[in-house]
């Protein structure tokens, strides 16, 4: 049996153990990413790279040794997009960042009315009706639940990167649908 056929067969019939090992890989270095998408980059990989399977290694421990290498590329690409995601204020820069501060503390000060009496809860109510569904919802977890970033992007199933975008989208749709001037905005407070 050649090598190549070996490493094939060995895939097909190990491939349950191989995920089960790949799923605490994955725990322990806590990727987001399901052990069946990082199997089959590690046979993509295993198999472009089959001519570098020596004849006497165990399959096994090759095929893991590629897997640890795809996390470690991993979370080394994580660590760079955390290192270097933008601030929102940079991803826009010709907005008005007062105007969000304004806007984010008048919809602040209505969440914290809400638990006081149920008008503030439909003024919250009220004033997220301006705005799609998918953007109240992000407010009302970054805001009304006071869920920072990280915990935002937990909550919603993405990076708190694109937690942090989707919340200042969110703003800029309510801050849009709402009076523009500041003396509007500070009187409906």
């Amino acid at each position: 049996m050649n090598r190549s056929s070996r490493l094939r067969q060995f895939i097909a019939h190990e491939s349950e153990t191989l995920k089960a090992i790949l799923r605490v890989y994955l725990y322990r270095a806590g990727l987001n990413t399901s052990e069946d998408d990082l199997l089959s980059d590690v046979v993509v990989e295993a198999l472009r790279h089959e001519s570098r399977f020596q004849e006497g290694r165990q399959p096994r421990a090759w095929l893991l040794g590629i897997a640890a290498n795809l996390i470690r590329r991993r979370q080394a690409e994580q660590a760079r997009l955390h290192r270097r995601e933008p601030l929102v204020r940079d991803l826009y820069a010709d907005q008005d960042s007062h105007a969000d501060d304004l806007l984010f503390d008048r919809v602040a000060a209505l969440a914290h009315a809400v638990s006081d009496t149920a008008d503030a809860q439909l003024d919250v109510e009220t004033l997220l009706s301006h705005i799609p569904a998918d953007d109240a919802q992000v407010l009302r977890l970054a805001i009304l639940n006071e869920l920072d970033g990280a915990a935002l992007g937990a909550a919603l199933g993405i990076s708190p990167g694109a937690a942090r975008v989707r919340l200042h989208r969110a703003l800029k749709r309510l801050r849009d649908a709402l009076p523009t001037t500041e003396s509007e905005t500070r009187g409906s407070l």
